[in-house]
């Protein structure tokens, strides 16, 4: 039986002279993380949210009250630029803030009963992409994909290279 030549990793390999772009798990990730936003950015559109606010959300879905840092944690995004979407969340009425009773420099966040509103009618549309994007992959290949990135991760979030 001959040999996938994909099953070899120097394929993969940016710094191999038989690298090619097409066969980096990088630029795929990317790209499909870039199409499944794009066609996400048009749909949250149409229903006046922005990507940062639905992502937002979906941190407050898991756990709240969430403190500002927390939710930049979890949404993989700056403390500043968490508290700007915040500021922008509450004039839409979509979360309301309060100190934490056991330290007053911590801001929680809660989803008002109109942001949970928000929350169920875009949930189902994110739920039709992710089917779209899933077609045709299995729940084992799923499985299998979320650890692989989960490791991946992981190894990433050891100290730089350099």
């Amino acid at each position: 039986m001959a040999e996938d030549p994909m099953e070899k990793r120097n394929n993969y390999d940016p710094s191999d002279p038989a690298f090619r772009l097409e066969n980096s798990p990088f630029y795929l990730m990317a790209h499909a993380d870039f199409k499944y936003h794009e066609d996400m950015d048009k749909v949250l559109h149409k229903h006046d949210v922005s990507k940062p606010i639905y992502r937002v959300m979906t941190v407050l879905r898991e756990r709240q009250p969430a403190s500002i840092g927390a939710i930049a944690e979890a949404a993989l995004t700056k403390r500043s630029t968490v508290s700007r979407i915040i500021d922008r969340m509450i004039e839409q009425g979509l979360v309301t803030t309060e100190p934490n009773p056991e330290d007053n420099r911590v801001t929680e966040v809660t989803l008002t009963p109109a942001g949970q509103q928000k929350l169920r009618k875009l949930t189902p549309i994110v739920g039709r992409q992710f089917v779209r994007a899933m077609e045709g992959v299995s729940d084992r290949d799923i499985a299998h994909l979320l650890r692989t990135l989960q490791k991946i991760s992981a190894n990433l979030s050891k100290l730089p290279i350099e």
